[in-house]
């Protein structure tokens, strides 16, 4: 008689056989289930807006437990008593005001890449405007919250944002005293607090609706899908997988790859020394310290560009507009871009959805976030200091032109179909972009070394300017190489990459048990670690890193046991 053989059964089916095929019923939920490449190589760039929310609930959970010791009569020594005498209150402090951080960049990155692609186009319209105003209220929320802390730079900040107030026409006073308080200290803090709080509410009162909203509509499918026409939509769900397990253990992923990092980063600068006061965890001296005139007026990053943009002296012998360059420059360079952002799905209201399809849109975005990095950049090397109108004219008009010419005539090429990618095209872009990178190069060492010898607005915009065209073309050579091969070997086909596995079911399942391993024993040693003060830092390291490796565990058990 012959030996019986019971197959060995996969992970995957060892899970279902254990919990069954949905133990929390969430596929009974009405989530709309995603396509496969979306959890791919590259999928992550779909996914900012759920790394967006991750962020926000950190930011919940975390403020909550710092509400329960603020105290805004003494904000500042509240604010350092918590930071260096309860149990891991400087890792709960500093990686609130990251998690704040991450949360901006992350909007921003959903924004420009649902901007880029024309995911505000019809059904979407109303999605996209409630997206813009999260923004806004997002940079709303991190400039009072970065305003609690009651230190010099809370300081500095508060002025600057009272002054703009109280130029207001008519409104200004009424408006200073709501924001503001009633000009005592405790006043400020009491009004700041319940400003932070409101914004929060509304963040997730609007999140709420945003997320009904993309749910209703579904994501917007790859733009070769829909042949980058408007509106964009998915017709069939039945190649999707279910959203258990496939989408809810990729969340599992994304959730620990971000909170990871928002722990990680900050408890890494928590113990550098030496460390900007623009990026510093740590909140700066008080305002009555004999310190505090040799701190630097550094806003919260993410408004440097627009408090670099008021030092700008662009109202020439105007009375009026000089006395409120301030109010003004902040409705040119803030209110305005916001205004635009919200009413582009009525301005650009045709089919297209290609970015070369819709070259001013393209190059607008493409503006918005050059002059966003030059102003930033120029803000942080020369806080505060005054730039007369030509060389803000020598700074802002020579990427306008490069830009919007550039895109109009890669516009007009695309239109008349001279842009169709082929073989020879793509071995001829790679070989421009390495000629671009060589003289990139060049220009960045001579600008760069003008720069350490003078360092004049002219000098730090060509930095700037021929170090962001050196990544460019560095990127660009890197993707053309990267497509010519694949052209020439025929590996693409109709926007699909048929790859190999990166690994076996059998190694992925090996080096994830080791990384489990690894994490617990570096999970173990920081708990050891005295929770006070830069030592719950050690353990954020620790649990920083553990976070990640355990996002890589999760990766290699959807490859192993779902085959992604």
């Amino acid at each position: 008689m012959l030996p019986s053989f019971r197959k060995k059964k996969s992970i995957n089916e060892r899970m279902t056989a254990t919990f069954g095929e949905d133990p929390l019923g969430i596929n009974d939920l009405p989530f709309k289930t995603q396509p496969d490449y979306m959890r791919g190589k590259g999928g992550i760039w779909y996914w900012t807006g759920a790394m967006t929310a991750i962020a926000f609930f950190y930011q919940i959970v975390s403020g909550l437990i710092l509400l329960l010791y603020y105290n805004p009569a003494d904000a500042y020594a509240s604010t350092e008593t918590f930071l260096k005498t309860v149990p891991y209150g400087a890792l709960i402090l500093t990686t609130h005001l990251y998690g704040a951080y991450a949360m901006i960049v992350l909007i921003y990155i959903h924004l420009y890449r649902n901007y880029f692609t024309g995911a505000y186009k019809k059904p979407r319209q109303i999605q996209w405007v409630l997206g813009v105003i999260l923004l806004a209220l997002t940079v709303g929320v991190g400039y009072f919250g970065y305003s609690l802390t009651g230190d010099i730079l809370s300081t500095d900040a508060t002025d600057v944002g009272r002054g703009i107030a109280m130029l207001i026409p008519i409104i200004g006073k009424p408006l200073e005293e709501i924001g503001f308080g009633n000009g005592t200290s405790t006043g400020l803090f009491i009004r700041f607090l319940g400003w932070h709080i409101i914004f929060t509410a509304l963040i997730g009162a609007l999140f709420g609706l945003h997320f009904f909203l993309a749910e209703n509509h579904n994501f917007k499918p790859a733009g070769y899908k829909t042949n980058y026409k408007a509106p964009a939509m998915v017709n069939d769900y039945n190649q999707h997988k279910p959203w258990y397990p496939y989408n809810f253990v990729y969340m599992i992923q994304l959730s620990f790859l971000t909170i990871g990092f928002i722990i990680l980063i900050p408890s890494v600068l928590g113990l550098m020394s030496g460390v900007p006061a623009l990026f510093s965890p740590f909140p700066q001296v008080s305002p009555t310290s004999p310190l505090a005139p040799y701190v630097p007026p550094y806003p919260p990053w993410f408004l440097l560009f627009l408090y670099k943009a008021i030092d700008f002296q662009i109202y020439g012998n105007v009375r009026f507009l000089l006395a409120i360059s301030p109010l003004a420059t902040s409705v040119l360079f803030g209110l305005i871009p916001l205004l635009y952002f919200i009413i582009v799905p009525f301005i650009d209201t045709s089919n297209e959805l290609h970015p070369l399809a819709r070259p001013k849109t393209t190059a607008f975005g493409i503006l918005g976030i050059i002059y966003m990095i030059i102003l930033s950049a120029w803000g942080a090397l020369s806080p505060g200091i005054q730039i007369p109108y030509y060389d803000v004219a020598l700074v802002l008009i020579p990427p306008f032109i490069i830009v919007m010419g550039g895109m109009l005539f890669l516009g007009r090429m695309y239109r008349n179909g001279t842009l169709k990618v082929t073989g020879d095209k793509l071995m001829v872009s790679t070989l421009v972009f390495i000629v671009i990178l060589i003289a990139a190069v060049i220009s960045l060492s001579y600008n760069f070394a003008g720069f350490l010898a003078n360092s004049s607005a002219l000098n730090f915009t060509g930095t700037l300017f021929s170090g962001g065209v050196t990544a460019f073309a560095a990127f660009g050579t890197a993707k053309s190489a990267d497509y010519t091969v694949k052209m020439r070997t025929k590996e693409i086909s109709n926007g699909n990459l048929k790859k190999p596995p990166i690994m076996s079911k059998k190694n992925a399942t090996i080096l994830g048990g080791i990384l489990a391993f690894i994490t617990l024993i570096i999970m173990g040693l920081s708990i050891s670690v005295n929770p006070i003060y830069k030592g719950s830092l050690v353990f954020g390291i620790g649990l920083g890193i553990s976070l990640l490796l355990a996002s890589v565990v999760t990766r290699l058990y959807r490859m192993v046991a779902y085959d992604e």
